[in-house]
């Protein structure tokens, strides 16, 4: 399955609170808080962890605001979304999202939903990936395939969460090939990186920034790239896709907000991630980290979200998880 993506002033703002963070750049927009608060519902060293706190390397001293991100993990994103539908609408807490809270939304019935939100802002998108212990037997996702049908329940694909799209995609992936294999739930990249090294799991599914440094290492082998065309950076690694599993997926990293937020706080966000995904430290740092830059403003992102979600309820359909 392939899941598509879509891809005066100072004086109103200074009416509403937003005053200047004076040590800010000047092209940086003003803002009515000097710390804000980035929640995340990964753990430490997960995707949205590791999004967010390298972001915040750059931007907080560009911006002139003081980041704080905290870790909201469990029940697929349903923590987090609850913190932020229950805080403030003032632009000082945001969540930073990936596709989990969209996933969790569609597949259960959460108290909060994906809907209860606002999008802000996007600006990147994942490199989903299936990686291997360096010295794994598995060479191609052939192999992978050809190990489970040979030996049913016997391969341990690692992944995320339910609400994860990692975790669709293994999902998707057993569905289409018909495999018999033990998927393993993992509360975050990290855990699910030492999994693969340790040995608990023959293969994981993630992104790449996730193991970039375990890859440069030596320690882990990147697969098969799990998109529509092969990763800037591995050119010579294949495409799930190329190798016969025929999966491809995508995901996002962006911000959304409780309902209600002002639109200025919206606006400042755009402006501020457009500028910094523009920057030489940051862009040297999604570039090396495999990241794509995905700039998409609050109403772009806003039907990107609502085009996923519709395209992964057809899909639970499809295979039976939701009833028609």
């Amino acid at each position: 399955m392939y899941i598509s993506k879509i891809t005066g002033a100072l004086a109103f703002c200074a009416a509403l609170g937003f005053a200047s963070p004076g040590s800010a750049n000047p092209p940086y927009p003003a803002y009515p808080h000097k710390t804000v608060t980035l929640i995340t519902s990964s753990g430490a060293g997960g995707g949205g962890d590791v999004f967010l706190r390298n972001l915040v390397k750059v931007l907080g001293p560009r911006w002139g605001i003081n980041f704080v991100v905290e870790n909201v993990p469990g029940s697929g994103g349903a923590n987090a979304m609850r913190r932020i539908v229950e805080g403030p609408n003032d632009g000082s807490l945001l969540y930073g999202v990936s596709t989990q809270h969209v996933v969790v939304t569609v597949l259960s019935d959460p108290p909060y939903k994906y809907t209860d939100m606002q999008p802000v802002v996007n600006a990147l998108y994942d490199s989903p990936i299936f990686f291997v212990r360096a010295d794994s037997p598995f060479k191609t996702m052939g192999d992978v395939m050809a190990f489970a049908k040979a030996n049913p329940g016997k391969l341990k694909f690692g992944a995320g969460t339910a609400a994860s799209i990692d975790r669709m995609v293994v999902e998707t992936l057993k569905v289409k090939k018909g495999l018999n294999m033990v998927v393993a739930t993992h509360d975050s990249g990290g855990q699910l990186t030492l999994s693969v090294l340790s040995g608990a799991v023959d293969i994981g599914s993630g992104d790449a920034q996730e193991v970039a440094s375990q890859v440069e290492a030596g320690k882990i082998r990147i697969l098969a790239a799990v998109t529509e065309k092969r990763l800037p950076n591995f050119p010579d690694v294949p495409t799930a896709n190329e190798q016969g599993a025929d999966v491809t997926a995508i995901g996002w990293r962006g911000f959304v907000v409780k309902k209600g937020t002002p639109p200025q706080v919206t606006e400042a966000w755009e402006k501020a991630i457009g500028l910094v995904l523009e920057d030489p430290e940051y862009k040297a740092f999604y570039v090396k980290n495999h990241s794509i830059p995905g700039y998409l403003s609050a109403k772009d992102f806003d039907a990107l979200t609502n085009s996923f979600a519709a395209d992964l309820d057809a899909f639970f359909r499809q295979v039976g998880i939701k009833k028609n």
